[in-house]
């Protein structure tokens, strides 16, 4: 059986999308910032950061 979890998108407030738009300049990446409440903690290879707001992936 395979099982599909629903992943949102984080609901940014201005100071974080800043955040997040300079951090990309910085390193020339593309960021997503994801609900960490929309998502299991099992298997997601994901750690979470700034008191769960969204979720870092390491890769």
């Amino acid at each position: 059986m395979m099982i599909v979890e629903e992943i949102k998108f984080a609901q940014l407030d201005q100071q974080q999308l800043e955040k997040i738009n300079e951090l990309e300049k910085k390193i020339g990446v593309t960021l997503v910032a994801y609900d960490s409440s929309s998502m299991s903690s099992q298997g997601s290879g994901a750690f979470e950061a700034n008191n769960g707001t969204h979720n870092n992936h390491p890769s």
